[in-house]
């Protein structure tokens, strides 16, 4: 038998669980001496691993071999385009090579169907002591990707910059330290705006940058000129009433994801030499307006994880 859990779901990172049942009726021990496991989501292979095990199951016995897989929630949650409180439909596929005494080891391949829950990320508390669910968790953008990011968005030094989920600062250092304009951050973890600050500080830049622990969704947006986001792309089309505010000429620059159905005025893919990953960057100026040719977010699903 096989199957397959998410045990937990934290601020940082998940654990997925693959159960494997081997049932032996031989009167042989048999060893089990590879095993690749994998997960799809329609045509999409999202997860694929080859754990090393030496597992040997006793003759007319059974065993179940548990394999946690710990990765990072927010990419799985992308990868297949949910959110949390949802339920995807998931095909497991496990390879296993087995071997008994005095015969050739041989693969037996097991398939099944999972309905894998996406459970909420743990809560986190505010100064108040008032609970508070982190929306996002941080999964920090490349410096080479922030650098192209500022650089699309034509900032000078007369400029007001606003990152909306600011992780620990990294945007707003680099545009106060590279074009000496004026940066806001805004996060609801407490830990990212120790961070942010800290950031700032270790920079020399905390007489233009500024942070903020407030809810991204409850910021006036109108003195900004330029807006930078690393969000999903639910969470990015809540923010379309905010964005819509901004004044003529502003911009929005995103990490990722586009904004609903809204055309990107510029869309630039660069690979990292930091992680060697490719990366999509958007670039919208105010004020911005509907692509009727544009199906939501098309391309965001189905994204492989390393």
């Amino acid at each position: 038998m096989l199957g397959v859990t998410l045990q937990e779901a934290q601020l940082d990172y998940a654990t997925l669980l693959f159960d494997v049942e081997i049932d032996n009726p031989s009167a042989h021990e048999v060893s089990l001496s590879a095993l690749r496991y994998s997960l799809t989501s329609g045509p999409n292979t999202f997860l694929s691993a080859l754990p090393v095990v030496d597992i040997a199951v006793p003759a007319r016995a059974r065993r179940v071999v548990s394999l946690p897989h710990r990765l990072v929630y927010e990419r799985l949650l992308r990868a297949l385009d949910a959110q949390p409180g949802m339920r995807i439909a998931c095909g497991v596929r496990a390879k296993l090579t087995v071997a008994t005494a005095g015969a050739p080891a041989s693969d037996l391949v097991l398939e099944r169907e999972e309905t894998l829950a996406f459970p909420e990320p743990a809560e986190i508390r505010d100064g108040d002591d008032k609970a508070k669910i982190v929306d996002v968790v941080y999964i920090p953008t490349p410096h080479d990707v922030v650098a192209k990011m500022l650089q699309m968005a034509r900032i000078d030094e007369e400029d007001a910059l606003y990152d909306l989920g600011c992780g620990d600062g990294r945007i707003v250092v680099a545009a106060a330290r590279e074009y000496g304009c004026r940066a806001v951050g805004y996060d609801v973890d407490p830990r990212r705006v120790q961070e942010s600050r800290e950031n700032a500080r270790r920079h020399a830049v905390e007489d233009l940058v500024t942070i903020e622990q407030q809810d991204i969704f409850t910021v006036d947006l109108r003195p900004a000129d330029v807006v930078a986001i690393y969000l999903t792309p639910r969470l990015n089309r809540r923010l379309i009433p905010q964005l819509r505010r901004l004044r003529p000429g502003a911009r929005i620059v995103s990490h990722s994801f586009a904004i609903g159905e809204i055309k990107p005025d510029e869309v630039v893919t660069m690979t990292s030499s930091e992680d060697n990953k490719k990366h999509r960057i958007y670039l919208w100026r105010t004020p911005v307006t509907p692509d009727p040719d544009a199906s939501s977010n098309a391309d965001v699903g189905g994204r492989a994880i390393d």
